[in-house]
Parts: C-alpha cells; structure tokens; sequence
C-alpha cells in the first residue's frame, strides 16, 4: 500500500491534526491481552497505543496478536490487532504498542470508536465507555445547568402570573358578587340643598307667580292649574328660599319640589325622590355613598322621618344626612346615589361601591 495514500486516508479518519506526523494519542479506556496477559490502556490512535502493566522484558521488539477490548455498559467490543512491542520501560510498567498493519480489518471499528469518541458520542465513565447522551460533555453538562435554571426560573415566573391571576379572577368575581349582592343604585340622583322645609307643588300646571324673599304669610309662588284655579301657597316662615325647580312661566307637575325654606345658617343635606320598592332597601341601608360631578365622595345616613310612606304617592322624597358638613358650595349640586346594605357579619364597608 501506498504510503501517501495511507497517510491521507488516516488523516481523514480523525479531525484533530497530527502531531510531528503520528496520530493524536486519545485517553479512551481499553484494555489489552497479549499472550494470555491483560494490560491496561493508557492511550490510543489509529497507529499506536501505549499500555501499563507487568512488563516482560522478552517482549520488547516482539511482535505479537493481540486482542484489544473496549468495555461498554453490558457489553465489550473486540478487536484482534498485529502489533509490536516498543520501548519496554520496567520500572514505570509501560510500553508503546505499534500496529503492523494500520489499515488492516480492525481499522473501520477502530476509527469508529476513535471518531465517535472526538464527537462526544461516546465518552469515558470510570473504567468503561458510555454513549454521550447518558453522561453529558462537561459543556453538555453546563449548558443542561444552565437551561435547567432559565426553566426553574420561567417556571417560578409563570406560576407568579398563575396566582396573579387567579387572585385578579378572585378579587373580580368578589368584587362583582359584592356589588350585585350588597349595592344599589339609585334611578333619582340627590340634591344638595340648605337643611330646611320643602315646598312642593300641590297640582299640575304652570307656575304664575314666584317670590323667594316673601315674608311670613306672604305668597311664595303661585300656581294656575290646568283646571284654570290659581293656587297660591304662602312662606312659612321668616327664612331663607332657595328655588329648587320653579320658575316663572315653567310647568310642573303635583308633588315636584318647588322650594327650599331654610335659615340662613343651616347646614346643607341631601334630597331625592325614591319609588315605593326602594323605601324598604333604604330603611335596611348600612349608608348611602354619595358622588359629586366633581368627583368628591362622601357618606350619608338616612333620615328615619322621611321614610314615612305616603299613602296614595308613587315616590316619595328622602332626607339624606351627610357623616360630615358638606362644604356650601355644593350647595344646588346633584350627586349619585348608591345604597351600600348591610353584610350579615361585621366587615368595613367601602365608601363608594366597587
């Protein structure tokens, strides 16, 4: 065989280059027999291998058969090699191990066994050898380290957003459940007005005459019903009037306020007109939350007196008494009304409904 030929076809066997033109010496575990005799491998190539054990010195330059095992998992490969004995060191219990016949029938599995080896298929697991995908690379190793962290950590992450999650779902079907349960809005929004005495309309018409700073006994407003009858109604007292829906010239209908009588310092509540169904749910009410236009919110309790039924009226109007003084210049505002019931066990209640 050419040796041209045979140095090219062993350099494209294995991709590591040669060193000083031998094969690169790999430390794959193998074991030896010659003559009856097991050595331990130490190092191994296409060429050549090196082995320790109990040397006989009459080996040295032999030329021998010689068996050589590669212990797997369960199982060995065997491969039968020409070889000769070199460089017989007794005292270090070594020798190099030249092959006659390099390119000879055991060369295919060799270089198998080689190449796989250099690719990381097979690697080395104590005395035997191991397929990689069992026992990692080291860089297998730390790449697997590394990915097991980025999946811990995207694991604890998406089990956050889970009970994130789950506590937003909780938190929107209670608050949904609260506020179909224990609230209720109502239709008629509030009126902020000076605490006083309402006059209201005592028939449908329009109104004909309007006098906010009448005295006591003298005609306040005055209303022509649609039956052509002029009815006048006369300040109460000598207070302060505020109108609440009455103007001259306008329409209004029986029962719709018309003014608010009041003293000069008395201080500002809350009035809306409720249907009969909603009285019952007032008189059962923990509070009434109460929001301005402008965004102020504030609580309000009701007043016991007004939810008197009156008999023969579809609505009636209800006194709210704000917790704390409301500031004068909401007087003449509306604001919206929630009725916040009362839960059947002791919990504080939100001002405003959820």
């Amino acid at each position: 065989m050419d040796t041209s030929i045979a140095e090219k076809s062993r350099l494209t066997l294995l991709p590591l280059q040669p060193l000083k033109g031998e094969h690169p010496m790999l430390d794959i575990p193998f074991v030896v027999g010659i003559d009856g005799r097991q050595f331990r491998g130490e190092r191994l190539s296409l060429v050549m291998a090196e082995i320790t054990g109990l040397m006989d010195p009459h080996l040295d330059g032999a030329t021998r058969l010689m068996r050589f095992q590669f212990p797997f998992n369960g199982f060995s490969v065997t491969l039968d090699v020409q070889g000769q004995v070199q460089s017989v060191d007794r005292a270090k219990g070594s020798a190099m191990v030249s092959f006659v016949d390099p390119a000879g029938d055991h060369l295919p599995q060799l270089r198998h066994l080689l190449n796989s080896y250099i690719a990381g298929d097979l690697v080395a697991l104590g005395e035997v050898i191991s397929v990689g995908s069992t026992l990692p690379s080291p860089a297998a190793r730390a790449a697997s380290i590394a990915g097991a962290k980025s999946r811990t950590f995207g694991r604890v992450i998406g089990t956050a957003g889970m009970a994130l999650a789950t506590l937003l779902l909780v938190a929107g079907v209670g608050s949904l459940a609260y506020t179909r349960i224990f609230t209720l809005p109502l239709t008629s929004p509030g009126l902020a007005a000076q605490d006083g005495i309402t006059l209201a309309a005592v028939a449908s018409g329009q109104v004909d005459y309007l006098n906010l700073s009448a005295a006591k006994g003298e005609v306040a407003f005055t209303i022509r019903s649609s039956a052509g009858e002029l009815l006048s109604i006369a300040m109460p007292c000598d207070c302060t009037a505020s109108a609440l829906g009455a103007a001259e010239g306008a329409t209004v209908q029986t029962g719709q306020p018309m003014l608010n009588v009041h003293t000069a310092d008395a201080p500002i509540v809350i009035t809306t007109e409720v249907s009969q169904d909603q009285l019952l749910e007032l008189a059962f009410a923990d509070h009434v939350a109460m929001v301005f236009g402008d965004g102020v919110t504030l609580r309000a309790s009701v007043d016991p007196q007004s939810l008197r039924s009156q008999s023969g009226s579809a609505t009636q109007f209800v006194r709210l008494i704000p917790d704390a003084p409301l500031d004068p210049a909401l007087a003449g505002q509306m604001a919206r009304l929630t009725v916040i019931k009362k839960l059947p066990f002791r919990l504080a209640l939100p001002d405003t409904p959820l």
